[in-house]
């Protein structure tokens, strides 16, 4: 196994998949995705254009949840039922939603506004949240797994993009403050700059 996983060091995608490979050597090649070779690299090694990618020798996987799948197999981190497909669809619908909701406000779009297509990504991550409520309190305190890794990534990341805001959601407070101090998400850590 020779993993390289490329992607940037701000994505909740990547992070998640750094976090669970705490264990496994891999190497990172840091991408900025928006300019540059960068950009024109990963158009080639990834038709949909996005990150992470995982490259094992000949094998490359394109997606976050299909290189979940793929190193699962593998490796063997979790065992997963429906349910636990379910809440990682729910997690990755709410990443979306948020990544969405940055690309709009980055292209000078105010995410403030009673658009249909805003209001709608803001009403996913409402959902999602309330649908993990009984998780974040329960199981995401007591376990560590792909779940809470991909939780944790988007929280933290929404934050610091100011995407949401949890003052109303002391379960989500509780949840990051718990697992904030792990060293591997100390080693994940967005950087500020």
């Amino acid at each position: 196994m020779n993993y390289v996983l490329y992607g940037s060091k701000t994505s909740p995608f990547v992070r998640r998949i750094r976090v669970l490979l705490e264990n496994v050597p891999y190497d990172f090649k840091e991408m900025n995705i928006f300019e540059g070779q960068d950009a024109i690299d990963l158009n080639k090694i990834n038709p949909i254009n996005q990150i992470p990618v995982l490259t094992d020798g000949e094998q490359t996987i394109w997606d976050s949840r299909q290189i979940f799948n793929y190193l699962n197999s593998i490796h063997r981190f979790q065992n997963m039922d429906w349910n636990d497909e379910n809440q990682l669809t729910a997690i990755d619908g709410a990443m979306n939603a948020g990544v969405a909701l940055l690309m709009l406000k980055r292209s000078g779009i105010n995410i403030s506004e009673p658009y249909l297509y805003i209001n709608r990504q803001h009403e996913r991550i409402d959902s999602v949240l309330d649908y993990l409520r009984p998780y974040l309190k329960d199981q995401g305190l007591k376990e560590w797994n792909f779940h809470t890794i991909s939780l944790y990534s988007f929280l933290d990341w929404a934050l610091f993009r100011e995407i949401i805001k949890i003052d109303h959601r002391p379960e989500c407070q509780s949840f990051l403050e718990y697992h904030k101090n792990k060293n591997i998400l100390q080693h994940t850590q967005i950087p500020k700059v």
